[in-house]
């Protein structure tokens, strides 16, 4: 965010690796353009003029003539506290917002990957990721508009095919998945703040639902 000259960066950069959020400061925009391009497991590429807040500019005022380099001063900015507790500008309960945004991609990835998985109904397999829930929606809408009670023709999140699917299971499938989002939502707040004070391992988290 702030460079070694204590100014910030020209831009932002936003993009996913493999599923992960990533976020870089640059003056250089090209240099991830190419780099998006160049790499299938990177996309989302997002770029856009880094403008500080008020209250980040009051903090870089404050600390352009300080003795610590452009990793604290950028944390200092953005959070309000450095990593280095000797600098001066140390605020230990910053910090924690500091930890929880490093760890919060990373475990934001792993709740949707396992909300993608969805749930089953009668044996048969109903996706949670956002375009399943989509399709989920509309398809309810349409039999809702026509006052169909079923469809004649019904294809599951596995590829099958099902004659004369009833609506109502679809109905109950995508409440149970809602029901099953939310909890893998609470679990993602709860574990960014058990991960970000080092109570559990980021790689053993537990995702599962009493919606499984």
């Amino acid at each position: 965010m702030i460079k070694n000259d204590m100014t910030p960066h020209q831009y932002q950069v936003k993009f996913l690796e493999s599923g992960v959020e990533r976020t870089s400061y640059t003056d250089d925009r090209r240099y991830y353009e190419r780099l998006v391009a160049q790499h299938g497991h990177l996309d989302a590429l997002e770029i856009e003029t880094l403008i500080l807040t008020a209250a980040q500019q009051s903090r870089l005022d404050q600390i352009k003539e300080a003795s610590i380099d452009a990793h604290d001063a950028s944390l200092y900015v953005k959070y309000g506290t450095t990593e280095t507790e000797d600098s001066g500008f140390f605020e230990s309960e910053n910090l924690e917002a500091y930890r929880k945004a490093m760890v919060e991609p990373h475990i934001r990835a792993q709740r949707k990957a396992a909300e993608a998985s969805g749930v089953k109904l009668n044996g048969i397999r109903y996706s949670g990721d956002p375009s399943n829930r989509q399709a989920m929606q509309e398809a309810i809408m349409a039999a809702n508009d026509s006052g169909s009670e079923s469809f004649s023709m019904w294809k599951d999140s596995d590829g099958g095919y099902h004659n004369g699917h009833l609506l109502s299971d679809v109905r109950d499938a995508l409440r149970k998945v809602g029901d099953r989002r939310s909890v893998l939502i609470a679990l993602e707040a709860l574990y960014v703040s058990q991960v970000a004070d080092d109570q559990i391992d980021i790689h053993e988290l537990d995702w599962t639902t009493e919606y499984d």
